[in-house]
C-alpha cells in the first residue's frame, strides 16, 4: 500500500497529466480529448483555481451517483468508460512547449465536470488504502480523522481536495457495501492496482487559447468558471454556491473590502455552504450580504419587504451591482464599508441580546401558562392537554418563543437605517452615543422580538415565511422608535439617502 500511497502524492503535485494512449488535440489547440487512469484525476483541485471554479460538490450516493459507484464496482477496468461520459476539465498551458504525445504540463487546472464521478472513485480508494487487506467494517470519524492526517496532511495538493470527503460520505460508501452482499462481493475482488489504473475519458479545455479569439476581454479564471457553471447548471447547485463561486473575486475585491481589513482571518467568509472545514470562525456571504436590502440604498421601498428575506433575490440584486461597478462606485464604497458595521452590530449587541432575551420570555410564558393567562392563544388548547407537567409547558412555550434571527435583524436595520453616518474618520456609525448604543440597540431588540412572540401566540393569518415579507412586519416597531428618537433627542440623517443607487 505504501508504493501506492507514494504514488498518488507524486501524481497530486506533479501539475501535469499523463494519457494511457496519444490523445486528439483539435487544430485549433482549444480542445484535447482521450483517456487517462483513475489516478490521473483523483486530487485534481475545483474550487477556485486561476483556470476557475466548480459550482458543485459531491452529494453522495444520489441517483446518477448511484449508477456510477454501481459501474465502477462491477467492471471499472472493462465497461465502466463506455457507460459514463467521464469528466471534463479546464485548465492552462503552453500547447506548443508542455504537450507531448502522452502527457501535458499545466499552470492551473479545474476539474469542470465530473466530480461526482472524481469523489466516488477517491472514496472507494480510500476505503481500500484503510483497510488494505483487512475485512471491511466500520469505524468511527475520529479513526477516519487519524487515517487522513496520517497519510494525506502533509500534502497540501491531497488534502485540500481531501478535506471535502466528510466522513458521512466516506461511511455511506462503507455502509452500502456491507449492507449489500454482491458489494461486499465486488469490493473483495477489486484490486486497488488494477482500479487506479483503469480509464476514464476526459476532455480538456485549454482556456488561454480560448480566450485569445474572445472579442471582449476576460480573464481565465471568469472563462473556466463560466464554462464550470455551463457544464453544471442543470445540476443540484444551490443559488448561494452559484454567485459565491462566480463573483468570489469581486466580492473579496470591493464588496468585503472592509470587512476583510478589519477582521482578516480571524473571520472567514464562506462563499459555498460548507467550504470552510477547519475549526475557525466563519460567516456565510448571505449573513453579510442581507442586511444591506432593508436599507433601501438598492432597491426600491416596496421591494425592501418581499426581497430580504429571499436568497435569490439578494444574490441577483448583487450581481446586478457588481456589474455596474463604475457606476455605482461611490454607492459600493459605502456599502464596504457598511458590512462590518452591521456585522459587529448582529454579533456584539443583538445575538447575546436575543438568547438573554428569549430565556426572559420563556421563564415569563411558563408563569403565564400556569396561571391560566394563555388560555385563548394558538398554544391554550396545547397547555390545557399538558395539563401540569412543567416539561411538556416548557416544550411548548420554546416552541413559540423561539426566533429566527433573519426575520428580526433585517426589521432592526430597516428601523434604525436613518441612524446611520459617517464619523470624523470616515468610518461609518449609528449616530448614537457611546452610552447609548447597548442599551437602544437593546431596547429595540426586544421591542421587535416581543411583539414577534405575540404575533405568533395570536395566530398568524398565514405562514411565517409569508409575514416576515409584508411592509407591516418591518414597521413593527416604527413607534418605538420615535419614541426612543424624541426621548433621547437622537438625529436622523439622509446619508443613505445620499448614496441610493437603485438597481431596475
Amino acid at each position: 500500500m505504501k508504493d501506492i500511497f507514494d504514488e498518488l502524492k507524486f501524481i497530486a503535485n506533479k501539475n501535469s497529466i499523463a494519457f494511457t494512449e496519444p490523445f486528439y488535440i483539435s487544430s485549433d489547440g482549444k480542445t484535447i480529448m482521450g483517456e487517462v487512469p483513475f489516478k490521473e484525476i483523483l486530487f485534481l483541485d475545483y474550487r477556485d483555481t486561476d483556470a476557475g471554479s466548480n459550482p458543485r460538490e459531491y452529494i453522495g450516493l444520489k441517483k446518477t451517483n448511484f449508477k456510477i459507484f454501481d459501474s465502477l464496482m462491477k467492471d471499472s477496468t472493462n465497461t465502466f468508460r463506455f457507460l459514463h461520459s467521464g469528466i471534463i476539465i479546464s485548465l492552462t498551458t503552453d500547447i506548443h512547449s508542455k504537450i507531448d504525445k502522452r502527457s501535458l504540463k499545466y499552470e492551473e487546472c479545474c476539474l469542470t465536470n465530473g466530480n461526482q464521478t472524481r469523489f466516488i472513485i477517491l472514496i472507494i480508494v480510500l476505503i481500500k488504502l484503510y483497510f488494505g487487506e483487512n475485512e471491511i467494517h466500520q469505524i468511527t470519524q475520529k479513526q477516519y480523522q487519524k487515517f487522513e492526517e496520517k497519510y494525506f496532511s502533509n500534502s497540501d495538493a491531497l488534502y485540500s481536495v481531501l478535506k471535502f470527503v466528510k466522513f458521512s460520505k466516506f461511511n455511506q460508501i462503507v455502509n452500502h457495501i456491507l449492507k449489500h452482499v454482491k458489494y461486499k462481493k465486488y469490493y473483495f475482488n477489486l484490486d486497488l492496482e488494477n482500479f487506479i489504473n483503469s480509464r476514464i475519458r476526459i476532455q480538456i479545455n485549454v482556456i488561454n487559447s480560448i480566450i485569445e479569439d474572445f472579442v471582449e476581454k476576460i480573464d481565465a479564471y471568469s472563462t473556466g468558471t463560466l464554462i464550470a457553471e455551463a457544464n453544471n447548471d442543470t445540476q443540484m447547485v444551490t443559488p448561494s454556491d452559484i454567485f459565491g463561486n462566480r463573483y468570489k473575486r469581486e466580492l473579496q475585491d470591493i464588496i468585503f473590502k472592509d470587512f476583510i481589513e478589519k477582521y482578516g482571518d480571524e473571520i472567514r467568509i464562506e462563499y459555498r455552504y460548507g467550504e470552510i472545514v477547519d475549526k475557525i470562525e466563519k460567516v456565510h456571504i448571505l449573513t453579510l450580504l442581507r442586511p444591506i436590502i432593508p436599507i433601501g440604498i438598492l432597491t426600491k421601498e416596496k421591494d425592501i419587504y418581499e426581497y430580504t428575506n429571499q436568497r435569490i433575490p439578494v444574490y441577483n440584486i448583487f450581481s446586478k451591482l457588481l456589474k455596474r461597478t463604475e457606476k455605482a462606485h461611490e454607492t459600493i464604497k459605502v456599502i464596504s464599508k457598511l458590512i462590518p458595521l452591521f456585522y459587529e452590530l448582529r454579533i456584539k449587541c443583538i445575538v447575546p441580546n436575543l438568547e438573554i432575551h428569549r430565556r426572559e420570555l420563556i421563564r415569563k410564558y411558563k408563569k403565564d401558562a400556569f396561571s391560566g393567562e394563555l388560555q385563548d392563544t394558538i398554544i391554550g388548547p396545547d397547555i390545557i392537554e399538558a395539563k401540569t407537567s412543567e416539561k411538556k409547558i416548557e416544550k411548548i412555550i420554546k416552541s413559540i418563543v423561539n426566533y429566527n434571527i433573519e426575520h428580526i435583524f433585517p426589521v432592526l436595520i430597516f428601523t434604525t437605517r436613518l441612524l446611520i453616518n459617517e464619523n470624523n474618520d470616515g468610518n461609518l456609525c449609528f449616530n448614537l452615543s457611546d452610552e447609548l448604543y447597548d442599551s437602544y440597540f437593546k431596547g429595540l431588540t426586544e421591542v421587535i422580538y416581543d411583539k414577534y412572540v405575540k404575533m405568533k401566540l395570536k395566530g398568524l393569518p398565514t405562514s411565517m415565511t409569508t409575514v416576515v415579507r409584508k411592509k407591516d412586519f418591518y414597521e413593527i416597531a416604527s413607534g418605538e422608535y420615535i419614541m426612543f428618537k424624541n426621548m433621547y433627542k437622537i438625529k436622523e440623517t439622509t446619508f443613505i439617502e445620499n448614496y441610493k443607487y437603485i438597481l431596475k
